[in-house]
């Protein structure tokens, strides 16, 4: 999508500065304007999916995989002649990391284009209906990136228009998390009770529905320490989806977009050149061992699951077998790779396979649901079935109210249940941080390695310096320990 995406917008914009009745006549550059540019809905839209391409940079790239991946007790690199991997993993990173820099820069780069729709004038060329489906979608997108940034950086600058006084062009950190958590809430809710619940098109399949705004608002608030509004939010998309009895079909390109069990995924596809709209899944967490994808369908070997966390399942779970490979074309995998991302058609071509990045599905529903009905202490019973539903398609037996855990025990229950379930599906960090055990657990997978974790290391990242030093507004503001 990427590639095309830029083609569709460039030709826009050189629409947008030509004319046809007269070629010798000049065209002032600042005379462009989104009232004079935008002649059509279509221009619109186009602008809008151009939004939509920057969520395969802020989560299907290996940067932003590898932030909320690595220093946890389920991924780690397997490339050690890599500074910026070990950095990482062993929480020696500064803020001058470029993997910071990188996706703090695209999630900015998704707003902007965000901000251009939310800028629509009055009399823009399009319906009532078009205006309101526009700016749901833009401000599920704007959204979805601020969410990204607020739990990787704390407090960040809050830009909501496109258009922007040169005399104000830098801007300071907000006040606090709670002033950029606010504007996330305000911009989902919005998308949630605008969204169509699905699209029937088959060309709009893909889009933001108010069921993967909903469900994103339950993430959102639990990450925020709002466990009610989370429940709120989650019972709105509880059963309005299912479990696929085969795991494999989660993550299969011959299930894209179905709106069975995948809630809400970024758009990715095969397009036979490497970096063009096929995703890297398949490359990176890959079997290791065959030289690359070019060798038989093997991965990068850059980095993989933990023998920690395929240790950590219990031999009767489901998922042992069906998210590992142990051994792959007669290859010892060591620790097991990862099976998830196999694109069984295409997965031998560099970076170039057919996988959609999917960013919420029902499994994680349910077990948000649960934990947020345990953080609230609900007798109802609800948090059993919701843990039991995931649990019951691995094969494993219910946990029910007559084990008499305590809310602090169903807490580890749960969170263990979640790296077994969403392993590798780039989730692990923030719950570890939600859950307050983060330091906790790369202890306990990497025994005897000396990781020290700061205290401010455990719940953000540094605000990447090039931002700070561009930004006069933000000089000397970085988050303390760093």
């Amino acid at each position: 999508m990427k590639k095309l995406i830029y083609v569709i917008i460039s030709m826009a914009l050189v629409f947008m500065v030509t004319s046809c009745e007269d070629f010798l006549k000049e065209n002032a550059k600042s005379s462009i304007t989104p009232e004079n540019s935008f002649q059509s809905a279509d221009d619109w839209d186009a602008a809008l999916i151009a939004a939509y391409a920057k969520l395969q940079e802020v989560t299907g790239e290996k940067f932003p995989i590898v932030l909320g991946e690595f220093g946890t007790d389920e991924v780690q690199p397997f490339d050690l002649s890599w500074a910026a991997y070990v950095e990482l993993m062993y929480y020696t990173y500064t803020a001058e990391h470029p993997f910071l820099y990188n996706h703090y820069v695209f999630c900015y780069e998704g707003v902007k284009c965000a901000n251009i729709i939310l800028d629509m004038p009055e009399d823009a060329p399009v319906t009532s209906e078009e205006r309101t489906s526009l700016i749901a979608q833009a401000r599920f997108l704007r959204g979805t990136f601020y969410f990204e940034l607020v739990r990787m950086y704390g407090r960040v600058p809050l830009w909501t228009s496109s258009s922007i006084d040169k005399n104000k062009i830098s801007k300071p950190r907000s006040e606090s998390v709670d002033e950029v958590y606010e504007l996330i809430i305000s911009d989902m809710q919005f998308a949630a009770d605008n969204l169509p619940e699905t699209w029937t098109a088959n060309e709009d399949k893909g889009r933001a529905t108010s069921h993967a705004a909903n469900a994103l608002l339950g993430r959102i608030y639990l990450q925020w320490g709002k466990s009610s509004e989370a429940i709120n939010a989650l019972n709105k998309v509880i059963g309005k989806f299912h479990l696929y009895s085969n795991y494999a079909d989660i993550f299969s390109p011959e299930h894209k977009n179905e709106g069975y069990e995948n809630i809400f995924e970024v758009q990715w596809s095969h397009s036979g050149h490497w970096g063009l709209e096929g995703s890297l899944q398949s490359s990176y967490w890959g079997p290791r061992g065959g030289g690359g994808p070019t060798a038989g369908g093997f991965g990068w070997g850059g980095f993989g699951a933990t023998r920690y966390l395929y240790d950590s399942y219990e031999n009767n779970d489901k998922r042992k077998t069906e998210f590992f490979w142990t051994e792959y074309k007669g290859i010892v995998q060591n620790p097991p790779a990862i099976k998830k991302y196999y694109d069984a058609n295409y997965g031998n071509q560099i970076e170039d396979d057919d996988l959609n990045y999917i960013y919420i599905r029902y499994a994680d529903v349910l077990l948000m649901a649960s934990e947020a009905l345990n953080n609230l202490n609900d007798a109802s019973g609800k948090k059993y079935d919701y843990l039991n539903e995931v649990r019951n398609r691995a094969e494993l037996a219910d946990i029910t109210a007559n084990d008499g855990l305590s809310v602090s025990a169903f807490s580890d229950v749960l969170l263990e249940e979640r790296l077994h379930e969403l392993c590798c599906e780039r989730h692990r960090r923030f719950d570890l941080i939600r859950f307050g055990k983060l330091n906790d657990q790369v202890q306990a997978a990497y025994p005897g390695l000396g990781i020290t974790i700061g205290p401010n290391q455990a719940t953000v990242y540094p605000v990447p310096q090039v931002a700070i030093d561009a930004n006069d507004a933000m000089k000397g503001d970085q988050n303390s320990g760093y």
